[in-house]
């Protein structure tokens, strides 16, 4: 799972819909890009149709931001495979990476899951 900005690095294109097509043109059935204090995207191809969901980012008090990038990865791929929608599974790693933020180190801010699923819902 990549951030648009490695993203950009890859395909070398700065604009985020031309991006997300390079990778789906290139057999990606969807993208998840991370991006920061925006969010995340997650993206894909329905009917030759661009479709994207946009989580956005958390309103919660900044610490140290190390290791919020894994977190919601962790999220993320925990939100599928308990079966959750693309957009849930945003959502929940955006609540993982909203909780590390909040403390100083990568783990500070890391919960059990169901702790983490009260986060998300509390945020909504």
């Amino acid at each position: 799972m990549l951030s648009f900005e490695e993203a950009v690095m890859m395909c070398g294109l700065r604009d985020r819909h031309e991006a997300i097509r390079f990778f789906l043109e290139r057999g990606a059935g969807h993208t998840v890009f991370k991006m920061g204090n925006k969010g995340s995207s997650a993206a894909w191809l329905e009917d030759g149709m661009l479709k994207e969901i946009i989580v956005p980012a958390m309103k919660v008090p900044v610490v140290d931001s190390t290791g919020c990038g894994d977190a919601y990865c962790a999220g993320f791929i925990s939100g599928l495979s308990l079966g959750y929608d693309l957009q849930k599974a945003c959502r929940l790693g955006t609540a993982a990476g909203g909780l590390v933020i909040q403390g100083l180190g990568s783990d500070a801010g890391i919960v059990d899951l169901k702790s983490t699923l009260r986060f998300m819902e509390e945020q909504a």
